[in-house]
């Protein structure tokens, strides 16, 4: 991209140059065009002169004014040459070396999101070796099964505990840590069961974690409302029997007073 854009600009000073020599051949050196022939000299002076010129007119270094101005006064040829340079660097080279640059970004950014998918695998085929060991080395019975007994004695040495902390799992309660990781309430942990556990445990609460209790206590509280209502109107409806009951063995009867003055609490 640089490369096309210092032969594009080369070949324009190159053109732009002969403006020297125009004015030159038209006697622009005479006292009454030493304006001219200064701001001339100055931008197009030499081919140094001439690439910093139009390098500056794309850039926004340079007012486009001044240095059209005195390309018009020698040939309305030069103020177009410099008027199409100026149109193909902004909008077309620039914007496509923009493009190839933005191209270049996202390209570099999908790598580093590829690069943080397999760097993150990695850590969770590492601590899924390492929890496995731990699982080998507990499991002294060869049963692929933990007991409460056989994690506890190896939850006492210190490396395990350095680990587990490394995890961030609170092993001073190992008996309510067993627990959880018994999934099935078999008092025996499997591997796969320690695994998914030991994963599932790590690092501290997360905030979807705390949303997904408090959605699930809202959900308990709804529950326990309709039963509590449930018993409400069954009780109710067992207090309205019993009144019934009481009336009917009173003799007074469906249409008794007593019964018409509805029901009556039994006292105990």
């Amino acid at each position: 991209c640089f490369v096309i854009i210092f032969l594009i600009m080369y070949i324009f000073s190159i053109f732009l140059m002969g403006v020297i020599m125009e004015h030159h051949q038209d006697g622009g050196y005479s006292n009454e065009n030493s304006e001219v022939t200064s701001v001339l000299e100055e931008n197009f002076g030499g081919l140094g002169r001439s690439m910093v010129t139009l390098f500056l007119m794309i850039t926004g270094g340079l007012d486009w004014g001044a240095v059209l101005n005195p390309l018009t006064d020698v040939s309305l040829i030069y103020s177009v040459v410099a008027c199409t340079y100026i149109f193909v660097m902004q909008f077309g080279v620039l914007n496509v070396i923009v493009g190839a640059f933005c191209a270049t970004a996202a390209h570099i950014a999908s790598k580093d999101r590829d690069a943080v998918v397999r760097r993150e695998m990695d850590q969770v085929m590492t601590l899924t070796t390492r929890i496995k060991t731990f699982f080998k080395e507990a499991d002294v019975d060869n049963s692929n099964t933990l007991s409460w007994e056989e994690f506890k004695r190896h939850l006492g040495r210190k490396e395990v505990k350095a680990y587990f902390h490394s995890m961030d799992l609170d092993v001073s309660q190992a008996h309510t840590l067993f627990k959880l990781l018994d999934t099935d309430q078999s008092n025996e942990v499997t591997v796969e069961e320690f695994l998914d556990g030991c994963m599932r445990l790590k690092g501290p609460a997360r905030n979807i974690d705390m949303n997904i209790l408090i959605a699930a206590q809202r959900k308990m509280i709804r529950q326990i409302r309709h039963v509590v209502n449930e018993v409400q109107e069954l009780g109710d409806l067992s207090r309205s029997i019993a009144n019934d009951h009481y009336a009917f063995n009173s003799g007074g009867g469906p249409d008794s007073p007593i019964n018409s003055r509805g029901p009556h609490r039994i006292s105990s």
